[in-house]
């Protein structure tokens, strides 16, 4: 795989609180890559980075060999987020929401309302089109949600804690849509998720601990160089080994 995005020695402070320390690693064209760590580990940050909406105080990152920041905008049309907290409007419906967003890529009302099925029938939502936002189940949210990041058909989607909230059932069904849609647009997705053994699936790991990396490696070689059954078990014995 070629390496889609590529970071070096990134670094963040807020006032005299390091939230990254000389972060760097790479994320591979069509890899599902995961970033995990307990609260303040840095993730949020880390993301907001990538995204080019903060600006890193040392350490560059590169897109496709080109280097991005906070005012870099042409890296935006391949980057894509589904946020944790929605950025819906909860009043309207699923499809005024959705046409709305698709205009800025169309410029053409009928296009954007097309588009807006098409994407909302890749996430197998087609049904929840005319109801309203707002008495969407979370599963049913986290669908639109996902149908709206698909609608520049981003090359780079970022999924922040996409299954919290959800029950059992609707984990599994959120996991074979990512899946699916992961092989039929051929993208890479980086996932953060605080549940260990959703991150089980992916091709590589990094963990952060305090804004540093502690582990970045495949989920088969953290088991391995750990001695541990489950991804869960790496991470509790790298937090015993950082509090020594």
């Amino acid at each position: 795989m070629n390496e889609l995005v590529n970071v070096t020695t990134l670094g963040k402070k807020y006032g005299e609180q390091v939230v990254l320390d000389s972060v760097s690693f790479s994320i591979r064209n069509g890899e599902l890559f995961s970033i995990l760590g307990p609260n303040g580990a840095g993730k949020s940050t880390l993301i907001s980075l990538l995204l080019g909406l903060l600006k890193a105080d040392t350490g560059e990152i590169e897109l496709e060999d080109k280097k991005i920041g906070s005012d870099s905008l042409e890296h935006k049309s391949l980057i894509s987020v589904v946020f944790q907290n929605s950025i819906m409007d909860s009043e309207l419906s699923v499809k005024e929401n959705l046409v709305m967003r698709a205009y800025f890529y169309t410029k053409n009302w009928k296009e954007a309302k097309e588009l807006a099925k098409i994407k909302l029938q890749d996430v197998q939502g087609s049904h929840l089109l005319n109801k309203r936002y707002g008495v969407l189940s979370g599963g049913e949210r986290r669908k639109v949600d996902i149908a709206r990041a698909l609608l520049n058909t981003p090359k780079l989607l970022f999924l922040d804690e996409p299954t919290t909230g959800l029950d059992i059932l609707s984990r599994a069904d959120m996991w074979s849509l990512i899946h699916q849609l992961k092989e039929k647009y051929q993208m890479t997705i980086v996932l953060t998720t605080h549940y260990m053994e959703e991150a089980r699936d992916s091709d590589r790991i990094l963990m952060l601990a305090e804004g540093r990396t502690v582990a970045y490696d495949t989920p088969e070689n953290l088991k391995k160089t750990y001695q541990c059954n489950t991804l869960e078990d790496v991470f509790l014995s790298i937090a015993k080994k950082e509090n020594n």
